[in-house]
C-alpha cells in the first residue's frame, strides 16, 4: 500500500516537469488570483473594520469659554440629555481634557504653553436610532443655537464620506471576490482537463489494467492541489511582504488590519481546497464520460 502511495505521489510531480507548459501558466494564474484575492480580502476587512468604527464617530462635543460653577454644570448636563436624538451626556472639565491630551499627544506640544489651553466642554453621543448624518447635523446646530458654548464640533464631514461611501466599501469587495473564485475554479478545471488529456493513453490504459478510481484520481488531485497551495503561498508571502513595508510608511493602518494573518490562511485554505475540489470533480467527470462511451 505504502510503495502504491510512493508510486502515485511520484506521478502527480512527474506531470509538473513533462506538462510544464499547461502548469506554469496555471500556476502564474493561480499566483495572480490568490494576490488579488488575499488583498480584496484585507481590503474588505479594512472596510468592515472602519463601518465598525463608524458608530463611535456620531459623538459631539461643544467647548464652554471657561470654567463655570458646578450647579451650572448640572443644569447644562440636564439639559443637554434631554435634547433630541441625545443619549448619553459626559461633561469633561480642563484637567481631565488636559490630562487626556497627555496621553494620547507628546507633551512638547504643550512646552510654548503656561496656562492650560484646553476648555471644558460636553461631550453627547446619539442614541442608536439616530446615527445618521442628518441627525448629527440636526442636533449640532441646534446645541450651537443654545449660546452657552464658544464652539460646537462634530465629525461631520467623515460621517458623510463613509456614509456615501458604505455600500461600495463592501459591495466591490465581495463581487470582485466572487469573481477571483469563479476564475479561479475555471482555470483549475481548465488545467486539469489539459493534463488529463496530454496523459490520456495513460489513464486508459491504468483503467484496463484494473486501476481503481481511486488510483486513477490520486495523481490529479494531488497535483492540483500542490498548484493550489504553491500559487496561493507564494501570493501570500508576496503580499505579506508588501503589507508590512507599508505599515512601516504608515502605522496609522495597523489598526484596520488586525488579523490579517488569519485572512492569509484562509486564502491559502479556500484556494488549495477549491483546486483539490475541482481538480477530483473534473477528473471524474472524464472517467464517467469514459465508462458512458464503452457502455
Amino acid at each position: 500500500m505504502l510503495g502504491q502511495l510512493g508510486y502515485l505521489v511520484l506521478e502527480s510531480f512527474k506531470g509538473w516537469k513533462q506538462h510544464r507548459t499547461v502548469i506554469l501558466p496555471s500556476l502564474v494564474t493561480i499566483f495572480l488570483c490568490s494576490l488579488l484575492l488575499a488583498a480584496t480580502s484585507l481590503v474588505l476587512g479594512g472596510a468592515l473594520r472602519v463601518l465598525d468604527a463608524e458608530s463611535s464617530l456620531y459623538s459631539i462635543e461643544a467647548f464652554l469659554p471657561g470654567e463655570i460653577p458646578e450647579d451650572s454644570v448640572e443644569v447644562l448636563l440636564n439639559r443637554l440629555k434631554h435634547v433630541k436624538h441625545v443619549d448619553s451626556v459626559e461633561y469633561v472639565s480642563a484637567d481631565s481634557a488636559l490630562a487626556d491630551f497627555r496621553r494620547h499627544f507628546s507633551a512638547e506640544m504643550l512646552e510654548l504653553v503656561d496656562d492650560n489651553p484646553i476648555p471644558p466642554f460636553f461631550r453627547m453621543t446619539l442614541k442608536e436610532q439616530s446615527k445618521t448624518p442628518i441627525d448629527l447635523i440636526e442636533t449640532q446646530k441646534y446645541i450651537s443655537r443654545m449660546g452657552k458654548f464658544e464652539e460646537v464640533q462634530a465629525p461631520v464631514d467623515w460621517v458623510n464620506r463613509i456614509a456615501e461611501w458604505k455600500f461600495k466599501m463592501v459591495f466591490w469587495p465581495v463581487v470582485v471576490s466572487i469573481l477571483l473564485l469563479v476564475t479561479l475554479s475555471l482555470i483549475i478545471c481548465n488545467s486539469v482537463r489539459l493534463s488529463l488529456l496530454s496523459r490520456k493513453l495513460l489513464v486508459e490504459n491504468m483503467k484496463y489494467a484494473g486501476g481503481s478510481t481511486f488510483f486513477i484520481q490520486f495523481p490529479f488531485v494531488l497535483e492540483g492541489l500542490a498548484q493550489g497551495l504553491f500559487g496561493s503561498v507564494s501570493a501570500v508571502i508576496v503580499l505579506w511582504i508588501l503589507v508590512d513595508a507599508f505599515t512601516d510608511s504608515f502605522p496609522i493602518v495597523v489598526n484596520y488590519i488586525d488579523g490579517f494573518g488569519g485572512v492569509l490562511f484562509l486564502v491559502v485554505l479556500v484556494v488549495s481546497a477549491l483546486s483539490a475540489y475541482f481538480s477530483f470533480h473534473t477528473v471524474r467527470g472524464f472517467l464517467k464520460t469514459k465508462r458512458n462511451e464503452q457502455e
